[in-house]
């Protein structure tokens, strides 16, 4: 009984390995602002339309006072009208609003100069990523995909012959795979989880260079 449990809990883990790569995947391919929270969906929502007034009746009044509310006094507008002008809202205005508490203006810069910094967990600081690193994250999770689906096809092998190498012995335990499948399967959620983030960082990094964020 704990057996079939343990090969049970095995197909459970290669099922998720391979929904993972389904979700990096679609979350590569889609842009969707319904993945922000209820007020930030609000606040994209308030400046979509505030900055298509701006361009169909030359009024920014509404956006600048909405600028101001949400990302303070020094935040550039002209950054903010790229980011929600029709074709920039999907690519730079949702990562702009996950990650606003997180930018901030290098202390030893000028004002417009351009030069923005992220501060992270723990309060330290590097600037916005230059390089986009998601083909390398995606990458990352295939391989440790491939890597769970050949501890399940050993666990199954195992089962009518054993491996005698003595460094490797423990793979004829069934018990001792399926940790570390679901290991593995926890690191791939870290990988998205930083994927996601470091995607935002890197979408906030070319919009800063079209307009500096701040004045």
């Amino acid at each position: 009984m704990l057996t079939a449990l343990v090969f049970l809990m095995i197909l459970v883990g290669v099922t998720t390995s391979w929904y993972q790569i389904y979700q990096m995947h679609f979350n590569i391919n889609t842009y969707d602002s319904s993945k922000l929270s209820g007020k930030k969906n609000r606040q994209f929502e308030k400046l979509s339309v505030y900055e298509k007034r701006a361009v169909e009746n030359q009024d920014a009044s509404l956006l600048d006072k909405e600028t101001v509310d949400i990302f303070g006094n020094d935040f550039n507008v002209e950054a903010l009208r790229i980011a929600f002008s029709k074709e920039g809202r999907e690519i730079y205005g949702v990562p702009l609003l996950r990650r606003k508490k997180g930018l901030v203006l290098n202390s030893s810069s000028k004002k417009g100069s351009g030069s923005t910094s992220a501060r992270h967990a723990l309060c330290f600081k590097t600037g916005l990523p230059s390089i986009n690193l998601r083909s390398f994250f995606i990458v990352a999770v295939i391989a440790n995909c491939g890597l769970i689906q050949l501890l399940a096809a050993m666990s199954i092998y195992t089962i009518h012959y054993e491996v005698s190498v003595s460094i490797l012995e423990w793979i004829n335990q069934p018990v001792m795979i399926m940790p570390m499948i679901f290991f593995i399967v926890f690191l791939n959620y870290l990988i998205s989880k930083v994927d996601a983030y470091m995607h935002d960082l890197y979408q906030v990094g070319k919009l800063n260079q079209l307009a500096p964020l701040f004045k």
